[in-house]
């Protein structure tokens, strides 16, 4: 985290819920991911080097290991692109399917990132500031009360909230598009919103190591086949657990 000079990141993110991380896509490796964008996809990690490479940034890393613990998997990666009179999301929280109250802790990092410019006018997401203390979703009655604000920020930084923050997105009111890259990492012992066929996975693993392979759940004790006979990667997981 010091060598990367992401402390002040870190106590935004455990204080506020959200930070961003500015400047992190150089302009060549930016524009890649835009020509690769295509539309609203889910499952695209295999469809583009540039998106395996995105999962795996350094300082991306390093902030989930610190949100979500040592050990986290990779559990959903999503293209989006938003035009003008697109409807709005609503206010949510991403583990939302978790029951309340939501643990202390945090069971999910959500990365996006922004492939255009993160403006009032463009559709940027917004956030309530400090709502991941409330332990729990928004309900009916508070969605429309609740003061949300835009996340701003250039093309090319990353916009990260905690899986219990309340957020949405404002409406487009300019032309053009926003386009972006959605993934979400989970703590070890959480289900993953998305799986590949092992040939696909194998195939990552091959090309990107051991980074891949955590983010595959290869790393874990949980469901594998060697099961009891597996008592390094059992020490391994309950170690992770723990951070």
């Amino acid at each position: 985290i010091r060598e990367l000079g992401l402390e002040a990141n870190c106590k935004e993110l455990w204080e506020e819920g959200y930070t961003v991380l500015e400047d992190v896509a150089s302009p060549e490796f930016l524009e890649e991911m835009r020509a690769a964008t295509k539309g609203n996809a889910l499952h695209v990690l295999p469809d583009h080097p540039v998106f395996a490479e995105a999962a795996l940034n350094d300082k991306l890393m390093a902030m989930a290991e610190f949100s979500v613990g040592a050990g986290f998997l990779l559990s959903h990666m999503a293209t989006s692109i938003k035009r003008k009179g697109d409807p709005d999301l609503g206010i949510h929280c991403d583990q939302a399917w978790m029951p309340a109250p939501f643990q202390e802790h945090n069971l999910m990092l959500t990365a996006c990132w922004a492939l255009d410019d993160y403006t009032a006018e463009s559709g940027a997401t917004t956030i309530v500031p400090g709502s991941a203390s409330l332990r729990r979703s928004p309900p009916h009655e508070e969605i429309k009360l609740s003061p949300s604000e835009p996340i701003l920020c250039n093309a090319g930084s990353i916009a990260l909230w905690d899986g219990r923050v309340w957020h949405g997105n404002g409406p487009r009111t300019i032309g053009g598009t926003r386009r972006v890259l959605h993934i979400t990492y989970n703590r070890l012992f959480i289900r993953q919103m998305e799986t590949y066929p092992r040939s696909v996975e194998d195939d990552l693993i091959e090309k990107y190591g051991e980074p891949m392979a955590q983010l595959m759940g290869r790393y874990d004790y949980l469901a594998k086949p060697a099961g009891k006979e597996d008592v390094y990667g059992f020490m391994r997981s309950i170690a992770y657990a723990r951070r």
